[in-house]
C-alpha cells in the first residue's frame, strides 16, 4: 500500500477514534442530566459540540397531541419565548422519521411564517429522535463548519448521538410521568380518607341533630339553639370537607382528546358537589389548538369552583363553540348571580372569585372575558379565544 493511501487511512481511523471518544463524552454529560428542560439545553449544546455547528436546536413534540410543539431549544442563537408553529424544515425528520441533509437553505424557502430576524441557516442537517415503538422529535444543526455542508459521515455521527439522546429523554419523560402519577395517587387517597371518614362522619351527625330536633320538638328552645347551631357547624364542616376532596381531584394526565377530557373534569365535579353540571358543544372541540385549550380548562375549571363555592346553584351548563378563526365558551349557572361590586372582584389580583386571574389569562391569550348576572338570574362567565391560525 503507497505511504499517501496509509497515511489516509491512519488519519482516517484516527479520526474516527476521536469522535467516539467525544461520543462517549458526551453521552455521560448528557446521562448526568436528571431534569427534562435543562437535558434537552445540554442535548443541543452537545450536538454542536460534536459536529462543530454554528447552532442547532431541539424539539420534542406533545406526546398527547403530536401535532403541537411541547419542548423547542435552541444553541448557538437567542431563545424565543413563543414555541414555533412547527412547519419548518426542523420538523421534516419528525414527519418523515428520516435525516435530512441540505447544502444550503435560504430562509425564505423554508416557510413562509418564519419570525422576523431569524438566522440564516446555511447548511443544515437534521435527524429524528427515534425511540423503537415511537417518535419523539427531531435534533438539527445549521451553518456547518467554514461554511461548507455537512457530510455523510456528519450525518451518522448525529444519527449515533441522536439514538443516545432519544434514551435519555425517554427516561426522563417516564420519570417525570411517574412522579405526577404518584402525586395523583396521592391525591386521590387523601381524598377518599376524607371521603370515608371526615365526611361521612359529619354527615351522620347532621342526621343525628336532625332526629333528636324532631324528637325534642320546641320543648326545649334552648337546647333547640343549641342544637341548630351544631347543626350549622356539621354543614360547615361537610361543605370545607367537600371543597377539600373538590380541591383534590385532579384531572387525569391530558389526552389527545380535549372533549372527553373536559367531560371527565365536568363528570367529576358533579359526582363531588352534587350540583347537575353539563357540556354542551358544537364543532370540532379536539382540534382547538394546545395553548387556547389550556386557557379554556382553566377558565372552565375556576368558574366551576365559583359555582361551587358561591351560586347557590342545583345546576351548571358549560358551552364550547368551534369556529375557524375562534372558539366560543360559555359557563352558566342559576343561582344568586353577582354580588353588586363584582367591578372591585374583577379588578383585583386578591380577587376571592378568581375573575381577576381569569380575565388576565384569556387576555394574555388575546381573548376577550365578560361576567354578568343573567337577566333571568344566574351568572354567565364568556371568553372568546382567538387561534393563530384558521382550523
Amino acid at each position: 500500500m503507497p505511504n499517501g493511501a496509509l497515511s489516509n487511512d491512519l488519519e482516517g481511523i484516527k479520526n474516527r477514534v476521536q469522535e467516539l471518544e467525544t461520543l462517549i463524552m458526551l453521552n455521560a454529560k448528557i446521562a448526568m442530566q436528571i431534569d427534562l428542560d435543562s437535558l434537552l439545553q445540554t442535548i443541543v449544546d452537545c450536538a454542536r459540540e460534536l459536529i462543530g455547528a454554528r447552532m442547532g436546536g431541539i424539539v420534542v413534540v406533545n406526546p398527547s397531541r403530536t401535532n403541537l410543539l411541547q419542548y423547542f431549544k435552541v444553541s448557538g442563537v437567542s431563545s424565543s419565548d413563543q414555541l414555533p408553529s412547527g412547519h419548518g424544515l426542523f420538523m421534516v425528520p419528525y414527519r418523515t422519521a428520516k435525516p435530512v441533509r441540505v447544502d444550503h437553505v435560504q430562509v425564505t424557502a423554508v416557510t413562509r411564517k418564519q419570525p422576523e430576524n431569524h438566522p440564516q441557516l446555511g447548511p443544515f442537517l437534521g435527524v429524528p429522535l427515534k425511540s423503537p415503538d415511537k417518535l419523539l422529535g427531531s435534533l438539527f444543526l445549521a451553518q456547518a463548519p467554514g461554511g461548507s455542508p455537512f457530510t455523510v459521515q456528519d450525518q451518522h455521527l448525529l444519527s449515533a448521538f441522536a439514538t443516545q439522546a432519544t434514551i435519555a429523554i425517554d427516561s426522563a419523560q417516564a420519570r417525570d410521568n411517574l412522579a405526577y402519577l404518584k402525586i395523583l395517587e396521592e391525591r386521590h387517597r387523601i381524598s377518599q380518607g376524607l371521603h370515608s371518614s371526615v365526611a361521612q362522619v359529619l354527615f351522620l351527625l347532621k342526621m343525628e341533630i336532625d332526629r333528636s330536633q324532631k324528637d325534642l320538638a320546641n320543648d326545649y328552645p334552648e337546647l333547640m339553639e343549641r342544637l341548630a347551631s351544631m347543626k350549622t357547624l356539621a354543614e360547615k364542616g361537610l361543605y370545607d370537607i367537600k371543597s377539600a376532596i373538590f380541591s383534590l381531584s385532579e384531572p387525569m394526565p391530558a389526552t389527545n382528546n380535549l372533549e372527553r377530557q373536559l367531560r371527565q373534569m365536568i363528570e367529576g365535579f358533579s359526582r363531588i358537589t352534587g350540583i347537575n353540571a353539563e357540556l354542551a358543544t358544537r364543532g370540532a372541540v379536539n382540534a382547538i389548538p394546545e395553548p387556547q385549550a389550556q386557557v379554556l380548562s382553566k377558565v372552565i375549571g375556576e368558574s366551576l369552583n365559583n359555582v361551587r363555592k358561591h351560586s347557590q346553584s342545583p345546576m351548571a351548563l358549560v358551552s364550547i363553540i368551534v369556529h375557524p378563526t375562534h372558539a366560543t365558551l360559555s359557563i352558566q349557572d342559576a343561582g344568586v348571580g353577582l354580588p353588586i361590586d363584582i367591578e372591585t372582584y374583577t379588578a383585583l389580583p386578591s380577587s376571592r372569585y378568581g375573575v381577576f386571574a381569569m380575565r388576565s389569562l384569556v387576555l394574555q391569550a388575546r381573548g376577550s372575558f365578560e361576567i354578568f348576572t343573567n337577566d333571568e338570574g344566574g351568572t354567565t362567565v364568556r371568553v372568546n379565544l382567538p387561534y393563530q391560525e384558521t382550523i
